[in-house]
Protein backbone atom coordinates (compact mmCIF):
# COMPACT_ATOMS: atom_id res chain seq x y z
CA UNK A 1 0.00 0.00 0.00
CA UNK A 2 1.19 3.49 -0.82
CA UNK A 3 0.43 6.28 1.64
CA UNK A 4 -0.41 9.73 0.30
CA UNK A 5 2.53 11.32 2.13
CA UNK A 6 5.13 8.75 1.06
CA UNK A 7 8.60 10.04 0.23
CA UNK A 8 10.62 9.10 -2.82
CA UNK A 9 13.00 6.93 -0.76
CA UNK A 10 10.11 5.17 0.97
CA UNK A 11 8.42 4.54 -2.40
CA UNK A 12 11.63 2.92 -3.65
CA UNK A 13 11.56 0.70 -0.54
CA UNK A 14 7.91 -0.30 -1.09
CA UNK A 15 8.52 -1.14 -4.74
CA UNK A 16 11.61 -3.21 -3.96
CA UNK A 17 9.72 -5.04 -1.24
CA UNK A 18 6.80 -5.70 -3.62
CA UNK A 19 9.21 -7.15 -6.18
CA UNK A 20 11.11 -9.12 -3.53
CA UNK A 21 14.37 -7.40 -4.41
CA UNK A 22 17.10 -6.73 -1.87
CA UNK A 23 19.36 -3.89 -3.00
CA UNK A 24 22.10 -2.35 -0.91
CA UNK A 25 21.71 1.38 -0.21
CA UNK A 26 24.83 2.11 -2.28
CA UNK A 27 23.04 0.81 -5.40
CA UNK A 28 19.80 2.75 -5.02
CA UNK A 29 20.89 5.17 -7.75
CA UNK A 30 20.61 2.29 -10.22
CA UNK A 31 16.81 2.19 -9.76
CA UNK A 32 14.50 4.23 -12.00
CA UNK A 33 10.76 4.63 -11.49
CA UNK A 34 8.46 5.85 -14.26
CA UNK A 35 4.88 5.77 -15.47
CA UNK A 36 2.98 6.69 -18.60
CA UNK A 37 0.67 9.59 -17.89
CA UNK A 38 -2.76 9.05 -19.42
CA UNK A 39 -3.87 11.86 -21.68
CA UNK A 40 -7.45 12.78 -22.46
CA UNK A 41 -6.20 14.13 -25.79
CA UNK A 42 -4.17 11.07 -26.72
CA UNK A 43 -7.08 8.74 -27.62
CA UNK A 44 -4.63 5.83 -27.66
CA UNK A 45 -3.19 6.84 -31.03
CA UNK A 46 0.35 7.36 -29.77
CA UNK A 47 2.09 6.30 -26.62
CA UNK A 48 3.29 9.19 -24.54
CA UNK A 49 6.87 9.18 -23.24
CA UNK A 50 7.29 7.95 -19.67
CA UNK A 51 7.29 10.34 -16.75
CA UNK A 52 10.23 9.64 -14.47
CA UNK A 53 9.95 9.84 -10.69
CA UNK A 54 13.13 11.15 -9.11
CA UNK A 55 12.05 13.16 -6.07
CA UNK A 56 9.27 13.74 -3.53
CA UNK A 57 7.47 16.28 -5.74
CA UNK A 58 7.28 13.83 -8.64
CA UNK A 59 5.98 11.14 -6.25
CA UNK A 60 3.20 13.54 -5.30
CA UNK A 61 2.35 14.09 -8.98
CA UNK A 62 2.26 10.33 -9.56
CA UNK A 63 -0.10 9.87 -6.60
CA UNK A 64 -2.40 12.61 -7.94
CA UNK A 65 -2.53 10.88 -11.34
CA UNK A 66 -3.11 7.57 -9.57
CA UNK A 67 -6.16 8.96 -7.76
CA UNK A 68 -7.51 10.67 -10.90
CA UNK A 69 -7.26 7.54 -13.03
CA UNK A 70 -8.04 4.73 -10.58
CA UNK A 71 -4.76 2.95 -11.25
CA UNK A 72 -1.46 3.34 -13.06
CA UNK A 73 1.40 1.02 -13.80
CA UNK A 74 4.60 2.05 -12.08
CA UNK A 75 7.54 0.83 -14.14
CA UNK A 76 10.77 -0.11 -12.43
CA UNK A 77 14.14 -0.35 -14.12
CA UNK A 78 17.10 -1.68 -12.17
CA UNK A 79 20.58 -1.61 -13.64
CA UNK A 80 23.16 -3.81 -11.93
CA UNK A 81 26.54 -4.71 -13.45
CA UNK A 82 25.31 -4.15 -17.03
CA UNK A 83 22.19 -6.26 -16.39
CA UNK A 84 18.95 -4.37 -16.87
CA UNK A 85 15.76 -5.59 -15.21
CA UNK A 86 12.49 -3.93 -16.23
CA UNK A 87 9.04 -4.65 -14.88
CA UNK A 88 5.83 -2.85 -13.98
CA UNK A 89 3.44 -3.10 -11.08
CA UNK A 90 -0.05 -1.66 -11.01
CA UNK A 91 -1.04 0.26 -7.93
CA UNK A 92 -4.66 1.22 -7.55
CA UNK A 93 -6.14 4.39 -6.15
CA UNK A 94 -6.68 2.98 -2.64
CA UNK A 95 -4.12 5.34 -1.21
CA UNK A 96 -4.11 5.29 2.55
Amino acid sequence: MIHEDISYNDLIGVVLEDFGIDVSPSKLNSINLSYVSPSKFNFGSKELPPVFIRNDSQVSSYLNKLQENGGLHLCVTITNNSIIIKDCVKYDSDIG
